[in-house]
Formats: C-alpha cells, structure tokens, sequence
C-alpha cells in the first residue's frame, strides 16, 4: 500500500466521490420533461427513473459491502467508478426510454459501490470520534452537492442539451478515479479482510441484524432517512400548489434547510473530538425532536402559515448530517473489519425505509401538509426513543 494520504487530501477526494450520487439525481431533475419530450413520453415515465436509481443504488450497497471487505478497497473503488461512467454514457447514447432506464439502474450500481467503499476507506483510516469529525468534513463537502447540482444542470440544459449532464457525470467519474487512485490509493491491508462468500456475507449480515448496539444507531439514521425521503417526496405540493410559493421561489426553501444542514455539520466536525460522537448525536436528535413538536403545534394552531411549516421542517432537517456521521461512527464501533458490510446494510435499510416513507406518504395524499407533518415528526420522536432505550441499555450494562 503506499503512504497514507493527507487529511484533507482524503476528505476532498471522499467528498467529491461521495457527491457523485446527489449530482447524478438533482443535476437530473431539471431535464426530465425535456427528456420526455425528446423520447415522446410522458413526464411520469422519465420521473420513474428516479426511482430505478433510488432502488439500484440501495441494493447495490448490500451487494457491493461484503465485496469490499473481501477484495479491499482501490478495486471496488475503481470498478464502481468505471461502471458509473460506462452506465452515463449509456444514458447519453439511449435510443429510448426503456434502454435510459436500464443504464440508470447500472449508473445507479455504480455509485453503490462508490458510496460504500467511500465509508470504508474513512472508516480504514480514523477511529470512532476521529470517523465522526472525518466523515462530517466529508459530508460538508457532499452537501455542496445538491445545493449546486439542480442549478448547474438547469444552465447545461439550457446550453447544452440533456445530453451534456451524462457528459460532465461520466468525466467527474474518470477524474475520481484518478484522485482516489494517485491520491489515496488501498486502504484496507490483506490481513484485514475477510473471505469472499455467499453464506459468510450472509452470516456478516445476520451477525450485525443480531447486534443491538449497531442494529440501535442503524435504526436511528434509518428514521432520520425518513424525514428527509418524505421532505423530498411532498415539498414541491406542499409549498408550490398549498401554499402558492413561486416555482422559481422553491429553490430557496428547499437551499435552507441544505444551508443549515452544513452548519449543523460544520460544528460537528469542529466539536465531535471533544464532546465524543455519544454526545453530539443526542444533541442532533434534540435539536430535531423541537423541530417535530414545534412542526405539531404550528401546523395545529395555523395549517395556513408558511413559515409554521418551513421552520420547524428546517429544525427537523438541518441536524441530519450530524446525526448521520455519529450514528455512522458509533454504529461501526463493534465491526471494525466488517466496516463495508455495515455501511451497506444500514444504506440499504435507509433508502428502502425513505423510499416507503415517501410511498406512503403519496398513498396518503389528502390535499393538505398533514401526511409531511405526521410522517416528519413520527420518525423523528421514534429516533430519540431508539436513543433513549440505547443509553438505558448501555447504562445498565455498564453498571452490571
């Protein structure tokens, strides 16, 4: 292996990588009907290959995870980044809806394995509070992403044509290669990795479902997951047709709760050494269980107060990236060399859940904010109860 890489060489280098999938999806949406158009299709049929990606890459990570435990880390790497380029320029010479959303699912298989390996290789280098401080720079530069991305693909739509996003993804993903190659280069050693099999991925898998102080910290991040797959799903009803926003308007709704996320994540990173990553994610979930009650009380006493929604929703949001990398940290704690096996499963079960959140939450459309608020504010109670009964459990234990 060669010499560790720089600190900061490897957070931007991890970020950038781990950016890949925001970029592919909100760079995306703006094209959409012009894709429909240029496939004479509905807009509905383009939107699905939203959810093609969404599924893909969930179950990609659970593949990709025991892979990369057992092969290391540089070739999963490369392969997922070599795929995720392959697939984009499947997308850019599709010759019909169908065959755009085969290559998005592979696009989508790609970033999988770009996403867990992403984890692992943070995980290689830095410890438990260390992991939490990393991986929160990590997540500030990731966060740029979707902040950027629906902007940058709105101006290569308008002078380029929609073929020129799946351009720009495929370069950025040969330009990764390269950093993660030269920059960073394996970060798992030989003696550090598990063999390579059906049944012991699955004994990997069953042996972390068993384990309650993982399954407990995956747990949180799975519900945190549903608020936001739930904000995503319904915020262009609620704010645009209930509350008359303007859609050119939306962006900037939608940009604070990103905004205060990456303020959120900043102070994580600059704290998490000294307050432990136990600490800083019960303050996440605090500062969300107000956002959750404060969101009940508003959308109670005035249902017609814009701001009644949008602040609480941001309080609710804004602490995902802390609570993702303390949760991340502490639920990685007890598998040290079955980092990538972990981080798939709980991948996995936070896109499966987010993607049912918002399911049910459009199964449950009755025309007003009422689904968003109860969806929101019952995933974000029932984290902190999983956190509460965690501690107790830990406090018991320690006593004993």
């Amino acid at each position: 292996m060669k010499p560790a890489a720089s600190y900061p060489l490897v957070i931007a280098i991890i970020g950038a990588i781990t950016g890949l999938t925001p970029l592919a999806i909100d760079m995306y949406l703006p094209a959409i009907p012009t894709i429909a158009e240029h496939f004479g299709t509905a807009t509905e049929r383009v939107q699905f290959s939203v959810s093609i990606y969404l599924l893909f890459f969930g179950i990609g990570q659970l593949l990709f995870g025991p892979i990369t435990d057992a092969l290391g880390r540089l070739k999963v790497m490369a392969a997922g980044l070599l795929l995720f380029a392959l697939a984009c320029l499947g997308c850019l010479w599709s010759q019909s809806i169908e065959s755009l959303l085969v290559w998005r699912a592979v696009q989508a298989l790609g970033g999988a394995a770009t996403s867990v390996v992403a984890m692992g290789m943070i995980r290689d280098r830095f410890e438990r509070d260390e992991f939490a401080r990393a991986i929160s720079f990590v997540m500030l530069v990731m966060q740029l992403a979707p902040l950027l991305a629906p902007i940058l693909g709105g101006y290569l739509l308008l002078f380029s044509g929609w073929q020129s996003l799946f351009v720009v993804l495929a370069v950025s993903a040969v330009l990764m290669l390269i950093a993660v190659t030269f920059g960073i280069g394996e970060t798992l050693p030989p003696q550090r990795r598990n063999k390579l099999s059906f049944a012991n991925a699955l004994a990997t898998y069953a042996m972390i479902l068993r384990h309650r102080h993982c399954m407990s910290y995956l747990l949180i991040g799975i519900m945190t997951a549903g608020t936001l797959f739930s904000f995503i799903t319904t915020a262009p009803f609620v704010y645009i047709e209930y509350f008359g926003v303007a859609p050119q308007h939306f962006g900037y709704l939608f940009g604070l709760n990103i905004v205060v996320m990456m303020l959120c994540t900043s102070l994580n990173a600059r704290y998490v050494a000294r307050y432990g990553a136990r600490k800083m994610l019960s303050i996440g979930l605090s500062i969300a269980l107000v956002g959750a009650l404060l969101l009940l009380l508003c959308y109670w006493l005035a249902p017609l107060w814009l701001w009644g929604l949008t602040l609480p929703v941001t309080l609710i949001l804004g602490p995902l990236g802390l609570i993702s990398a303390n949760g991340t940290s502490l639920a990685l704690e007890p598998f040290p060399q079955a980092s990538g096996s972990v981080a798939a499963l709980g991948g996995f079960l936070r896109f499966g859940w987010g993607a049912l959140a918002g399911g049910v939450i459009s199964s449950l459309h009755t025309g007003t904010p009422l689904p968003l608020v109860l969806m929101m504010a019952s995933c974000s109670i029932i984290a902190i109860g999983i956190f509460l009964l965690q501690q107790r459990g830990t406090l018991n234990r320690e006593q004993k």
